[in-house]
């Protein structure tokens, strides 16, 4: 059967300095091809160093990955690769599977073959890029010289399907039926089969397992061979968890850059953040072209903090000088929300409980708890890791589908929310996740979720701020029984300033997840947000002395500064340029 072609627009013309050579097929080494489109400098017969986007997303549209029109100029040529059973690609698609990982081995060995590259290859992007950049590496083909995760979870079960043990409905949805349109589009591909269905896997595996840890790297990491620049947006709920958890087991020559948080654009952030963009020209002409552009003698890590809008070095992360601080939660004192109070002074004997009823209803009022500060007296550094750790009970009968989500935010004195730099409020640069329960004055900074029934933690690989659950060991709750939880929240890299409040909600539904999986004795029979037993069950908190419920925070003594952060980097601010 002949190859049909596809007259498939692109969404911006090229410059004058970059030629397209479209949908060039690269056999794998199971004979399927796969798509590529090849951006090359105009002038010049080469060869030249490449870099490499490999994901599912099609590769005529650009949101997560670098462009061509940057990189082509200053002498790369950029390859934008499809995976097998999407756009024009062969094959079936598996959704991050061994085989779309082997693939990416076989695609940079391939580029590496052709007379228009030099030899060295490296990969760029963010999310899904990111992790087949992470599945790739972990293989180490030859002529894969470094890599540039901005970010990438490194781990498919608590990163990015069940963060908690609780699915991620709403994105995990929206997500899975856009890729699966990229596997039937544009039409019909001599080769391409239909997909597997990745939603139907992750709803039949609500455990961690062989299914997560075949799409995973964190516990591989060790196998990468190659320089790693990692870029991580400060709160991003998809990947700064499991990405930052994953740093300290990179064990070849790297850098951490802690971006702001820029919202959910931060894709196009990244992409189109001119001075980020020079930071990373830097790392890959060090590493293809041999350039001493002076980015290995800079310290290891550049934190962005968000509360000040000024850039820090520091020499590890996490940072060797943290001091865990406790703030405790105390008691309801106030009819309106916020009702308690969280502070350093623990919590004496005989503090009452704090409660709040489950499940609500979408037609009715939201049920939670929320605690606050009072004014700090001084500013509180916070640049690292987050938890939380409480003792509740509940008077459900059915405890499969407890679950708890935990948000922290800061409040300014004037009720508004804080601009680090002193511009006209961007709503792009407000952090943020779909709950109306959060009051406008609040300025989110990170977020976590648990599970009731995987409560269960690995003492061994569990680190301050970092619980480690296995999410393999499901507990048999008993209502009106007091337990234990630790719940991992985003880290923070903020300022809180003297005068502000950092505030702390307590919830059991959040519109983002569903709380029932597929073998909960409840089923999924209707949303939870529409139960006719709506407000039936209490869930209390407790804070006392036999019961002291925190919020660990990794807050940073100030400290003499390394060195000034200088440009490009100390340019890649909310605001920056962008490549025209």
């Amino acid at each position: 059967m002949p190859r049909k072609t596809y007259d498939i627009s692109y969404p911006e013309a090229l410059p004058p300095w970059v030629i397209l050579d479209k949908n060039i097929l690269a056999p794998m080494r199971d004979g399927v091809k796969l798509a590529m489109d090849v951006y090359k400098p105009a002038e010049g017969d080469g060869p030249w160093p490449v870099i490499l986007a490999y994901s599912a997303y099609k590769k005529e549209y650009m949101f997560e990955s670098p462009l061509p029109s940057f990189y082509v100029k200053d002498g790369y040529v950029v390859v934008y690769c499809q995976v097998r059973g999407t756009g024009q690609s062969q094959g079936k698609y598996t959704f991050h599977g061994n085989v779309e990982a082997r693939d990416g081995y076989d695609v940079v060995e391939w580029i590496a073959r052709q007379p228009w590259c030099d030899g060295n290859v490296a990969m760029v992007g963010a999310s899904y890029y990111a992790v087949n950049m992470w599945l790739t590496a972990i293989q180490n083909p030859p002529h894969l010289k470094c890599i540039v995760p901005c970010p990438g979870t490194t781990d498919s079960y608590r990163g990015l399907v069940y963060p908690g043990g609780v699915f991620r409905s709403g994105f995990i949805g929206g997500l899975l039926s856009g890729l699966l349109k990229v596997c039937i589009w544009p039409g019909p591909v001599p080769g391409k089969q239909l997909p597997e269905n990745p939603l139907l896997e992750m709803l039949a595996h609500p455990e961690d397992g062989p299914y997560y840890w075949e799409r995973s790297v964190w516990n591989r990491m060790d196998r990468i061979k190659i320089p790693v620049l990692n870029i991580v947006p400060a709160s991003q709920h998809l990947h700064t968890v499991c990405h930052l958890k994953s740093y300290l087991d990179i064990k070849t020559p790297k850098k951490l850059i802690i971006i702001p948080w820029t919202h959910m654009v931060y894709m196009r952030f990244n992409i189109e953040c001119l001075p980020l963009n020079q930071q990373i020209l830097r790392w890959l002409d060090y590493w293809l072209k041999g350039i001493d552009t002076g980015i290995m003698d800079e310290p290891e890590v550049a934190i962005y903090d968000n509360g000040t809008g000024q850039w820090h070095y520091e020499n590890e992360y996490p940072l060797a000088r943290t001091e865990w601080k406790r703030f405790y939660l105390h008691q309801k004192t106030a009819v309106t929300e916020p009702w308690g109070a969280i502070n350093d002074v623990p919590p004496t004997e005989n503090e009452k409980p704090d409660i709040y009823r489950y499940p609500i209803s979408a037609l009715g009022p939201p049920q939670f708890l929320a605690y606050t500060t009072p004014p700090l007296e001084e500013d509180l550094v916070v640049r690292g890791p987050a938890s939380i750790t409480f003792y509740a009970s509940t008077t459900c009968e059915n405890t499969a589908d407890w679950v708890f989500f935990v948000k922290v935010g800061d409040i300014s004195p004037g009720g508004k929310p804080l601009d680090p730099m002193n511009k006209p409020r961007d709503p792009t640069t407000k952090p943020w996740w779909t709950d109306a329960w959060t009051p406008p004055d609040v300025w989110l900074w990170s977020l976590g979720s648990l599970k009731a029934k995987y409560r269960e933690i690995d003492e061994s690989r569990s680190k301050p701020g970092q619980p480690w659950h296995s999410f393999q060991n499901p507990a048999d709750l008993k209502p009106n029984t007091i337990y234990e939880f630790q719940v991992e929240l985003i880290p923070i890299f903020n300022t809180f300033r003297k005068g502000h409040r950092i505030w702390l909600q307590m919830a059991c539904q959040d519109m983002e997840f569903d709380n029932q999986d597929v073998f909960s004795p409840s089923g999924m029979a209707m949303s939870p947000w529409l139960y006719r037993n709506a407000y039936k069950d209490e869930i209390t908190i407790y804070h006392s002395s036999d019961y002291p419920s925190h919020l660990l925070l990794s807050v940073i003594p100030s400290a003499p500064e390394i060195a000034p952060v200088k440009a490009p980097l100390r340019d890649v601010v909310p605001g920056a340029p962008s490549i025209e």
